[in-house]
């Protein structure tokens, strides 16, 4: 009869011990072991509460030695920022075209084609070898980057529809989130000197909300400047929110989930869509705009709680 190991670390150890000995810090082991698919669940089978404390006791165990892998990437460098906005404005404001100029369902459908083509090119221009692109077939057709350009086109061409005035101005503020997505992931890249997992997390907790809030802000003046303060509250929340959308989508893609990122985004344009219909929208009785920020909501605040928890674990900066 085979009961439980009587220390079923050192079994991990074992099979890891390479990573262990060569491991500069306990973060590169937690990573590792993240990447591998070992979760809390999975931390409670070698008695720890989670991957980090696993980590620290699988580096204390073991002396080290002089690593023979490559180094850790680099962080991305300066010139990566610019681009990255210049991005984010091209995905943003290639689908608002047709939106605006012959309008009605013909823009909208091609709003939602230019969005899918404009995503699928902006996720090759930021490196063919990321989330959106695997081997085989996954590496010539980017479905997540397709799906999330498609939703944000159609929610672009909503919100035209609904408020005039904060259509562009949502558009200019994808290129401020590709902005503050490309600046996380290079402050989270540059925080490989921290001492402990620890140290790690405290630096990286506040990164998000600070990022966001800072989009808000960015929202707000583009509104302010496009519209003159003239569009009404319910335009205003629609503004911020799907303004909002395109930095959280890009986190959670960055931490490795770009499925869920553009389930999200096309979770939105679909309620979105649905609240914009005649019978739905006199029955909830709002206001077009007011719907596009209801339908919105609910994705932003569920992709924000699945990028957050991410965004403080060195596995998403790699």
């Amino acid at each position: 009869m085979t009961g439980t190991p009587a220390d079923p670390v050192r079994e991990l150890l074992d099979a890891n011990r390479d990573l262990c000995e060569q491991a500069v810090d306990p973060l590169e082991i937690a990573a590792a072991l993240e990447d591998s698919g070992l979760a809390t669940d999975g931390a409670a089978r070698y008695r720890h509460a989670d991957v980090f404390g696993l980590a620290e006791e699988l580096y204390a165990r073991v002396p080290r030695r002089p690593p023979v892998r490559e180094p850790l990437p680099p962080a991305e460098p300066l010139r990566a920022l610019p681009l990255a906005a210049l991005r984010g404005a091209g995905a943003h404001l290639l689908p608002l075209l047709p939106a605006t100029v012959p309008g009605g369902p013909v823009g909208g459908a091609l709003a939602v084609l230019v969005g899918a083509g404009a995503g699928a090119l902006t996720a090759r221009w930021a490196g063919g070898a990321g989330p959106d692109y695997g081997r085989g077939r996954a590496a010539v057709v980017p479905w997540a980057a397709l799906g999330q350009g498609a939703g944000t086109g159609l929610l672009l061409a909503l919100l035209a529809a609904a408020a005039p005035g904060a259509a562009p101005a949502a558009a200019l503020g994808g290129a401020a989130a590709g902005w503050a997505a490309a600046w996380l992931r290079r402050f989270g890249q540059r925080q490989g000197g921290a001492a402990t997992l620890g140290e790690f997390r405290s630096r990286l907790r506040f990164a998000l909300p600070l990022a966001v809030l800072a989009q808000l802000a960015v929202l707000a003046g583009l509104g302010w400047a496009v519209t003159g303060g003239g569009t009404s509250a319910t335009g205003w929340a629609a503004l911020l929110v799907l303004g909002t959308l395109p930095l959280l989508a890009g986190v959670v893609r960055d931490a490795g989930r770009p499925g869920a990122a553009a389930v999200a985004v096309l979770t939105a344009a679909a309620g979105a869509a649905l609240l914009a219909l005649p019978g739905p929208a006199r029955w909830l009785d709002a206001s077009p705009p007011g719907g596009l920020a209801a339908a919105a909501l609910g994705p932003a605040l569920l992709l924000a709680g699945c990028g957050w928890p991410p965004s403080t674990r060195p596995g998403a900066y790699r």
